[in-house]
Order: structure tokens, then C-alpha cells, then sequence
């Protein structure tokens, strides 16, 4: 039998969304490097070798999704561009070395992401594979990445090879499981 649950919209905040990573946006506190007119502070991003810095398009889609991945080897980030205003849905780190540790869908949560801030998941978290832009036509983004993952993603699209460095879970599969977001 179907079940359908739905998650419900959240602001981003640093608190909040600290279990899954941390916001790419204004901070506060003293600045890593200061120069004449400018200040920088910087952020925990990780990755195993080379990184792909790519630009993405989410198309403003329903907001439904079933299935979740995850990275093991990057600290992967999404910065908006434009101002592009998107949803972001998350799930408590699980088991790194069990592909079938998929988390409890009872805690996921979806956050807000206003076009002012970006977001950088820590290796492990899992997340939807779409951001959902919150109006039409959609929007662009930065995405931080591995190199060896987005080939590996890559390769997986055109051959369907099992990737070794992200794991998916298709809670319709598993459990028959749909999500939909309420804003």
C-alpha cells in the first residue's frame, strides 16, 4: 500500500541545518582574511582529489521526490545564482559502509533556502537528487563537487554501473514511500 508523507517547509538557519552542513552566506565573527575593502572567511568544504566546480539548472518542478543519495568522498555545495530561491530536502547521516542504511523518512527535513545563501552538505548526508526552485521557470546554481564523483555519476547515466562513492535509496522500492513538500 502507498503511503505518502509530507514534509513541511523550514527556514535555514545555522542551528538547524548544522546535522547536515553549513550555510555558504554572510558570517559573522572575526573574518579569516582581511584586505583593503574585503573579508573572507572559510569553509569546511572537503573533497577526495580534484574538485568540479559545474553550473546547474533545477527546473521548477512538483515537489515530489522518492528517492535520496548520498556522497561519501565530498562535502558537496549549491550556491545560488540570481537570487534563486529553492528547497532543500535532507536526511540524517546513516551507516557510511552499508548501502541499505537509508534513514528513517520521518526525519527528513526540507529547508528554505533563500537566494541569498548557499548550502554545503557534509560527506554522508543524504539528500534529494533535485534542489526545487520555489518558481517558475527554475534556476541556475554553483555546484562544488569531486571530480571522481561526478565521473563516477557520469559513467553511471550512460552504462548504469552501480557508483561506489554515492549510495541511492527508492523509498518507493523499499517501503512504497512518496514525499511531497508543503510550503
Amino acid at each position: 500500500m502507498m503511503q505518502t508523507i509530507t514534509l513541511t517547509v523550514e527556514p535555514l538557519t545555522e542551528e538547524a541545518f548544522a546535522p547536515f552542513g553549513q550555510l555558504i552566506g554572510p558570517r559573522g565573527g572575526t573574518p579569516d582574511f582581511e584586505g583593503q575593502g574585503l573579508r573572507s572567511w572559510r569553509l569546511a568544504y572537503d573533497a577526495v582529489g580534484p574538485t568540479d566546480i559545474m553550473h546547474i539548472w533545477f527546473d521548477h518542478i512538483p515537489m515530489q521526490f522518492t528517492r535520496l543519495e548520498r556522497h561519501l568522498n565530498v562535502t558537496q555545495g549549491f550556491i545560488p545564482l540570481d537570487g534563486v530561491e529553492m528547497v532543500m530536502v535532507v536526511g540524517p547521516r546513516t551507516d557510511l559502509g552499508s548501502r541499505d542504511a537509508a534513514p528513517d523518512p520521518h526525519q527528513l527535513r526540507a529547508f528554505l533556502v533563500p537566494g541569498t545563501h548557499g548550502v554545503m552538505m557534509w560527506r554522508g548526508v543524504w539528500h534529494t537528487l533535485n534542489r526545487f526552485p520555489t518558481s517558475p521557470p527554475g534556476g541556475g546554481f554553483v555546484l562544488l563537487t569531486s571530480s571522481e564523483t561526478q565521473a563516477e555519476l557520469e559513467h553511471q547515466r550512460l552504462h548504469g554501473s552501480l557508483p561506489e562513492l554515492t549510495h541511492v535509496v527508492d523509498y518507493e522500492r523499499l517501503s512504497g514511500t512518496r514525499f511531497e513538500i508543503r510550503m
